[in-house]
């Protein structure tokens, strides 16, 4: 009977835990379903209403500039909210304007026709005038539609995020961050599904009129209404404990937050510097595949029927469908294979580090892509889609799950704070300063990364000036992964993340570029699309490379040698080192 109850609690345990982590980010699915529209059906949705496709190449600017600019400003801007809903006003403001901008592509050439009812232009149906008025303004209502939308989702998904880094400790990082990757699968299999069945067949949906985008337009904005609003109902904030000026208007706020985001983004500490360079790699090889993956099934149907051509963009469509299968399915196995987050684990405990599952999916990534020169037929073509699923569950799980670990750390849940003198400051502070500067001053700060000089001490000693010991030098069990203080909101981590996405938002105008160049100089012949995959495929050695510069997480440190706190910096190659080849006698004993 103790064995059965015992083994009853520990799987209640792990149902409140799968409830409380699937309903923090399944927000993040629904902003995925709406991805996934416009990843499926933005391109051939412009050309159907008459864009070229140059015009297209700068509509799909949003993307990468909306990232640039949105993901930082709204995630500073949460971070310094006092509100008891703070990230998650932010949250129901951003998906509200991402329903109007949706609706408005989707119903474009209804509300162009009412637009010129107003106006008065035009004397009817039957003439010529009007049509290309109607065009023409569907045209324009579309590119502003899906400019706003790139400009909104961003902001809902820097949000989302930063809920889970705010409601996990450090511990649960990897855990919660792993739902995170999970819940984008979801969403990329609900698009992914509406893109491979033919809603405009539904007789449930004739009343909207229009085709298959709109269609699915409708379906995506109701997936992502249920998703946030059961994530805004079923996750609680706290007050923020610093309170801000209440007379600060808009336009202070939002040049305050760009001062903070300068500020913190010069004061990241060197582990997050390092995950950074990872992705502008990593995202080199990424989005050769996201933007020419279906395309590259397509060029083998050259020469070949209408008809032929038509089975060819299902069996794309089908190949996607399988691959986010693929990453959901990888996205629940890979996470019980690793040693992050595990917490009072028996010393060398077996499993991987973040980073070594990292540097496995890279270079797995870069040999399948790399495959395109073996590749001849649209089975192939179409297998090659589907293994994908695998790098990309890595790819949508552990960055993240770094980063959170190393801003908890770095925040003062795990990380021991620097000396306290004039020309350096306690990785604390550097976290949690910004929320209470102004735009006419800034933090002293060194040149270069704030944790270069990082200490961590042994449990026996203090620490100098005046923030006290750190959480590792009086014990991990100060605080506890069940502690509400542990998940206490994070002081300026939605800016963390923010910075963090501009990693992967600037690479893609290099692989823009780089793409270009490839079409010109292979002047449009059968086999260009394999060639920016290819480039892909080397861009992810590149990354694999990378990942070995970054350190272990603090529960991967915990998890090998719990019995020990962590490294002086001297011996810096032995942290990061893997757990098997950390050399004990060079650790100081807690």
């Amino acid at each position: 009977m103790a064995v059965g109850a015992s083994w009853g609690d520990a799987a209640g345990e792990r149902l409140r835990r799968w409830l409380r982590f699937g309903s923090l980010s399944l927000s993040l699915a629904g902003s995925q379903v709406i991805w996934s529209l416009e990843l499926a059906y933005g391109t051939p949705y412009l050309l159907s209403i008459g864009l070229s496709k140059e015009a297209t190449g700068y509509v799909w600017l949003a993307g990468p500039l909306s990232g640039l600019v949105m993901q930082p400003v709204i995630g500073s801007l949460s971070d310094s909210s006092t509100s008891s809903f703070r990230r998650r006003k932010y949250m129901i403001g951003c998906s509200i304007v991402v329903a109007i901008a949706t609706c408005v592509v989707a119903f474009s050439e209804p509300l162009a026709r009412l637009l010129l009812d107003v106006l008065g232009m035009g004397l009817g149906d039957w003439d010529p005038v009007r049509h290309r008025h109607i065009a023409a303004f569907t045209q324009i209502l579309s590119v502003l539609g899906f400019w706003v939308l790139d400009f909104a989702i961003n902001g809902l998904q820097v949000i989302a995020r930063a809920l889970i880094l705010d409601h996990a400790s450090a511990s649960e990082q990897n855990e919660a961050n792993a739902w995170h990757g999970r819940m984008l699968h979801i969403g990329n299999i609900v698009g992914y599904w509406c893109g491979w069945v033919d809603l405009a067949s539904w007789p449930g949906l004739a009343w909207l009129g229009g085709g298959q985008f709109r269609r699915f337009a409708v379906l995506s904005l109701v997936c992502m209404g249920v998703c946030v609003g059961i994530t805004c109902a079923t996750t609680h904030e706290s007050n923020s404990r610093r309170p801000m000026p209440l007379d600060e208007g808009v336009w202070r706020r939002v040049a305050r937050s760009i001062h903070q985001v300068y500020d913190v983004g010069r004061a990241l500490p060197r582990p997050i510097l390092r995950v950074c360079l990872v992705q502008v790699f990593a995202t080199m090889s990424w989005f050769p595949f996201l933007f020419y993956g279906t395309t590259y099934v397509l060029e083998m149907a050259h020469h070949v029927s209408k008809h032929k051509k038509e089975h060819y963009e299902k069996s794309a469509s089908l190949a996607m469908l399988l691959f986010a299968l693929l990453a959901l399915v990888s996205g629940f196995v890979l996470p019980t294979l690793s040693l992050a987050g595990i917490q009072d684990a028996a010393p060398h405990k077996h499993g991987l580090t973040l980073r070594t599952l990292w540097t496995c999916g890279a270079l797995l990534q870069g040999v399948i892509l790399l495959g395109t020169f073996v590749v001849h037929t649209r089975m192939q073509a179409m297998l090659l889609l589907v293994l994908m699923g695998g790098p990309w569950s890595v790819w949508m799980w552990v960055p993240y799950a770094m980063i959170g670990e190393f801003v908890r750390e770095a925040e003062g849940q795990g990380a021991a704070p620097l000396p306290d003198t004039d020309d350096q400051l306690p990785a604390q502070r550097i976290m949690e300063r910004p929320r209470s500067l102004t735009p006419d001053e800034g933090p002293r700060l060194p040149h270069g990364p704030m944790l270069d000089r990082e200490r961590f001490m042994p449990s026996s000693r203090t620490t100098s000036g005046s923030y006290g010991a750190s959480i590792v030098s009086r014990g991990p069990d100060v605080v506890k992964p069940d502690d509400p203080g542990a998940r206490d909101h994070s002081a300026c981590g939605g800016t963390v993340l923010g910075i963090h996405n501009l990693s992967i938002v600037i690479p893609q105008f290099v692989v823009a570029l780089v793409a270009s160049l490839i079409f010109r100089y292979t002047h449009g012949h059968h086999g260009d699309v394999a060639w920016v995959l290819r480039f892909g495929g080397l861009m992810a050695f590149v990354a694999a490379a990378c990942t070995r510069l970054v350190p272990l997480t603090i529960t991967e440190r915990r998890s090998c040698h719990p019995e020990y706190t962590l490294l002086p910096d001297d011996e810096e190659a032995e942290v990061d080192a893997d757990p098997h080849e950390v050399a004990s006698p060079g650790l100081a004993p807690g």
